[in-house]
C-alpha cells in the first residue's frame, strides 16, 4: 500500500512538473510576437529641387525561431495619418501622393529557424518636386502575419518628407583636427591667385589662436594672437600678417568668410562684406600642397583644418562648406546668392571642396574633381542645423 501511494505521489508531481513546463511553452509561444525590426517608428527624409529616386526598406523580427515560415504582409497606411498627426503634434502634415512612392512587393518571410525577415523595399520617386514647404508621410503598417500575434505597440512605421536647408549637417572640430593630403600636387603651389573659403561658429574663443586652416608659418587663417584679442581674425603669412577690429566675431553666431588673393593682394570678406586688405611687399604666390605629415622630427608644415604649431591651437567651434580655389573670387561671386551654403562642384578653378556634411565618420568628400578627401583625427560630433537660418 505505502508503495502505491508512493508511486501515486511521484505520478502526480511528475503531471504537474509536465502541465508547468506545457503552460510556461505555452506562454513563451503567445509572447513571441512579430514587431518591426526597428527602434524608432519614424524617419525624416530630406527633400530638395533635383532630387530623383531614392530606396528605404523595413523588416520585421520575432523574439525567437518558430519551426515554420511566417508570412508577413505590410502595405501603406493611409488612414493612420490622423495617428500621425495626433501622435507627433504635427496637425499640418498631408499623405505622401501616390505617385512618388512605389511599392512593387508587400510581402516578407521570416524562415523557419530565423528571427528577422528579408527586406521589404519602398522606392520614393522625384521627391524634388515635392514642395519644401510641406511635410509629407507616408504611414506603412503591418497588415497581417501568418501563425503569430503581431505586436499592436510596433507594428506601424511613418516616413517623414521634409524641405531640406541648403545646409543640414555641419562638423564640430573642438580639440580636433582634420587634413588631406596633397602631396605636393603643382595645383596647389605657387599659386598667383587663391580663395580660402569657410563657414564657421565658434562655440568659444578664449584660445590666444584659434586655427581655421592653412599652413603654420606659410599662409594660415587664424583667430587670436599674441596682442590680438582671442576673437579676431588674422591672415598670417610668410610676409608679414594681415587683422584689423573689424575682423572680430562673436560666439554661437555663423560667419562665412573669404580670404582672396592676387597680384600679392590679400582680401578678407566676412558675410560678403570687404573687411581688409594689404598688398604684401615679397608674397607674389601662394603654396598648400605640401605633402602631410605629422610635422614631427623636423617635417615640413603642411595643411590642417583646425590644427597649427600645437594642440593648443585647436579650434573651438563648428565649420561646414571649406573650399580652396586657384583663382581670386570677386566680391560679385562672393555675394552671389547662396554662395556661402553651396557651389558648384564643377565651377571654374575650384580644387578642393568640403562640405562637412556626413553626419558620420571620420571622413570628409572631397566634391571637387581632385578628390583629395580630409581625415578627421578623431571621431567629432556631427550636428544637425538648419542653414541659412530661418
Amino acid at each position: 500500500m505505502k508503495l502505491n501511494k508512493l508511486i501515486m505521489m511521484m505520478f502526480i508531481a511528475f503531471s504537474i512538473t509536465l502541465t508547468g513546463c506545457q503552460s510556461n511553452e505555452d506562454e513563451q509561444h503567445y509572447d513571441n510576437k512579430l514587431f518591426l525590426s526597428t527602434t524608432a517608428f519614424t524617419q525624416e527624409i530630406l527633400f530638395k529641387a533635383g532630387d530623383t529616386n531614392i530606396v528605404k526598406g523595413l523588416s520585421v523580427e520575432i523574439a525567437k525561431p518558430e519551426t515554420h515560415d511566417i508570412k508577413v504582409t505590410m502595405t501603406p497606411a493611409p488612414e493612420l495619418l490622423d495617428t500621425y498627426r495626433s501622435a507627433y503634434y504635427d496637425d499640418a502634415a498631408i499623405l505622401l501622393p501616390e505617385t512618388h512612392y512605389v511599392m512593387e512587393e508587400n510581402k516578407v518571410t521570416i524562415k523557419a529557424g530565423a528571427v528577422s525577415s528579408n527586406i521589404l523595399p519602398i522606392q520614393f520617386i522625384n521627391t524634388g518636386e515635392l514642395d519644401a514647404d510641406l511635410t509629407y508621410v507616408l504611414p506603412v503598417t503591418i497588415q497581417s502575419a501568418e501563425g503569430i500575434e503581431v505586436l499592436q505597440s510596433a507594428k506601424n512605421y511613418y516616413y517623414v518628407f521634409h524641405g531640406a536647408s541648403l545646409i543640414n549637417v555641419v562638423c564640430n572640430l573642438n580639440e580636433n583636427r582634420a587634413y588631406p593630403d596633397f602631396n605636393n600636387d603643382a595645383r596647389f603651389n605657387n599659386m598667383k591667385e587663391n580663395t580660402l573659403e569657410l563657414l564657421f561658429k565658434a562655440s568659444q574663443l578664449k584660445n590666444e589662436i584659434s586655427t581655421l586652416m592653412g599652413i603654420e608659418g606659410k599662409y594660415l587663417l587664424r583667430i587670436g594672437d599674441a596682442g590680438v584679442p582671442s576673437n579676431q581674425l588674422q591672415l598670417a603669412t610668410s610676409n608679414g600678417n594681415l587683422t584689423n577690429s573689424d575682423l572680430q566675431f562673436d560666439g554661437n553666431k555663423w560667419y562665412h568668410v573669404a580670404v582672396t588673393f592676387k597680384e600679392g593682394e590679400a582680401k578678407i570678406y566676412i558675410d560678403g562684406i570687404e573687411k581688409a586688405s594689404k598688398k604684401f611687399s615679397r608674397l607674389n604666390t601662394v603654396s598648400l600642397g605640401t605633402k602631410h605629415s605629422d610635422e614631427s622630427g623636423g617635417q615640413a608644415r603642411c595643411f590642417w583644418i583646425g590644427y597649427s604649431y600645437n594642440e593648443q591651437r585647436f579650434f573651438n567651434g563648428s565649420v561646414a562648406e571649406v573650399r580652396i580655389w586657384n583663382r581670386a573670387l570677386t566680391a560679385e561671386e562672393i555675394q552671389a546668392v547662396n554662395h556661402f551654403y553651396t557651389a558648384d562642384p564643377a565651377s571654374e578653378g575650384l580644387i578642393a571642396y568640403w562640405k562637412f556634411d556626413e553626419g558620420e565618420g571620420q571622413t570628409v568628400k572631397d566634391h571637387s574633381a581632385s578628390g583629395y578627401n580630409l581625415t578627421i583625427e578623431n571621431l567629432p560630433k556631427w550636428e544637425f542645423v538648419t542653414l541659412p537660418e530661418k
